[in-house]
């Protein structure tokens, strides 16, 4: 502030003469000639609004930012659980996550002041503009933007619930490209529109927000239409839900017999001809699944209809006309008769701007939007799925168990075991003679079997051989079960022969050389044609081998 500018004009006022007009937002200026002769043009310093506040209120504002950043990092939070997360989790649906980005565009314009703390004036009174601020235009071309694409998103998903509700049309993939190119296209039109004919500047708060000048036209007056129409929208499919529900309280459950007999009627279960109760319980599952993207419509239009309404009565506060001239007036002469303290002077400046709560409500419930987004697209099941996905990263998951043979190898490879440990379908506990009569016997062992290969038994903890038949054994009936092959001979093989066990009498077998179905030995059976019954103690063949696997 220079010496003349003390001289011409009183504190806290400057001289207009002194700041010629080059850039920045000039309409914004807040310039009168004093009501006394002899001082020039004055204007008040920039920011205006300092003065028609308190001191707080600028810190009440500043805070407001740090809400909408936490606003940011959950909208950037759900997206990304969108994106990496199966849908098991998140039930994501093309209308929450567009809806989503939206409102994060929205967010993002309260957020840029944060990384760069710039001054909001381009001289002394002039406040800045899109074209001498490039913070300015990024804040101000984010806010319009995201908020023209939230009330085209909002609109596009009240229009689904209404097709589903009211016409039983479920959007397919005709609706989603229309959604898109609507949702994007309309809101690049009319933003192009409004950054180019209205402009924003620096008016109220740390970001930029559309000028007054045809602001009605470009902006305000279209996204107020969209928020009317989604209005329209949501109050239709309400009232067709209540009228499905009233209807339904005054008609008769249909009984379980009448559903299961049917209609004569060949157009009984047509969708025109269902009862108002079975009409209600199909809303009733709809509802039951979009209630969450309800609440997000209704909150986001009342944020943009009183963050508009708020701002249209603040454009009207300042245009030129009598009734601010003569408040302005009032406001001016308490100024020059307090030698400058705006303290003693609010009740005359809350005439010339709106009121410093509705001011400050209105950037609180914007700044509110992406946490709302959080926790009503966003489903609890994300978290413990975040849970599982971070915990599988630092934790290495476990192979399943899983049962391996003994002498699972091939028959070529060497092997120094005799048997073969195979798992039994049921299993049964072996009684004290059947242990004495499985005890090794070392010194009875056959050294001539072409194939080694021995089957362990846990039935009856025994093991049980199926090499090629001995010529001794005949055959006097069909084998009662599925035969083991020669592997060594190529053979093929067969499931698994019923467990072994010395009190089973089995038939005679085939005495051919070429047989390839042996039979299970039994101590107490004669294997002759004859079947004589055995005398004595159990009498083993020779050479055989009976004992535990090792």
């Amino acid at each position: 502030m220079t010496s003349s500018a003390n001289y011409t004009c009183p504190e806290p006022f400057l001289p207009l003469y002194q700041f010629p007009k080059l850039r920045g937002d000039i309409n914004a200026r807040f310039c009168t000639p004093l009501p006394i002769k002899g001082f020039p043009e004055c204007c008040l310093p920039c920011p205006k609004q300092n003065y028609f506040y308190p001191d707080r209120f600028q810190k009440m504002i500043h805070s407001t930012t740090y809400i909408n950043l936490v606003s940011v990092v959950c909208c950037c939070f759900l997206l990304i659980s969108f994106g990496v997360l199966p849908i098991e989790a998140t039930r994501r649906h093309y209308l929450s996550v567009c809806l989503t980005v939206a409102v994060l565009l929205m967010q993002l314009s309260f957020v840029v002041p944060l990384g760069n703390q710039m001054n909001q004036c381009y001289d002394l009174i002039t406040p800045h503009d899109m074209h001498s601020s490039v913070n300015c235009a990024l804040s101000g071309a984010l806010l319009l933007g995201g908020g023209m694409c939230a009330v085209m998103w909002v609109f596009l998903r009240t229009l689904s619930l209404h097709l589903q509700i009211c016409w039983q049309v479920v959007p397919g993939n005709k609706f989603f490209v229309g959604a898109q190119l609507a949702g994007w296209s309309i809101p690049a039109v009319f933003l192009a529109a409004a950054m180019s004919v209205t402009g924003v500047s620096f008016r109220f708060g740390e970001s930029c927000h559309i000028n007054s000048k045809n602001g009605i036209q470009t902006f305000w007056g279209p996204m107020l239409a969209m928020a009317a129409a989604s209005i329209v929208t949501q109050s239709i499919t309400f009232g067709y839900v209540t009228q499905v529900y009233l209807r339904s309280l005054f008609e008769e459950k249909p009984s379980n017999t009448q559903a299961s007999s049917g209609s004569n009627n060949p157009y009984s279960t047509s969708l025109r001809t269902v009862t108002a109760f079975q009409a209600f319980r199909r809303i009733r599952r709809v509802l039951a699944l979009q209630w969450r993207g309800i609440f997000v419509v209704i909150i986001i239009l009342a944020d943009v209809i009183y963050f508009s309404t708020v701002f249209l009565q603040f454009d009207g506060t300042t245009q030129r006309n009598e009734t601010n001239q003569s408040h302005a007036l009032d406001w001016l002469l308490c100024m020059l008769i307090n030698d400058g303290d705006k303290n003693q002077c609010h009740k005359q400046a809350s005439k010339l701007v709106v009121s410093e709560g509705t001011a400050f409500s209105v950037l609180f419930l914007l700044s509110f939007n992406g946490i709302w987004a959080l926790i009503l697209l966003g489903r609890p099941s994300i978290y413990p799925a975040w849970f599982a996905m971070i915990k599988q990263c630092f934790v290495p998951l476990k192979s399943p168990d899983e049962f391996v043979s003994y002498n699972a190898r091939r028959i070529s490879e060497p092997t120094n075991s005799s048997y073969e440990m195979l798992e039994s379908k049921t299993r049964h506990t072996a009684s004290t003679a059947d242990l004495n009569l499985m005890k090794p016997e070392p010194s009875i062992v056959r050294t001539d079997l072409t194939s080694s290969l021995r089957e362990y038994n846990p039935s009856t903890f025994s093991a049980h051989m199926r090499g090629r038949p001995t010529p001794s054994i005949t055959t006097a009936s069909a084998v009662p079960y599925p035969t083991y092959h020669d592997l060594e001979s190529g053979g093929s093989r067969s499931p698994p022969p019923p467990p072994f066990s010395p009190f089973h009498d089995l038939p005679n077998y085939d005495n051919s050389p070429d047989s390839r179905n042996p039979p299970s030995f039994s101590p107490y059976a004669d294997n002759t044609p004859n079947r004589t019954p055995v005398s004595g103690g159990p009498k083993f063949p020779e050479g055989a081998r009976i004992g535990f696997a090792k």
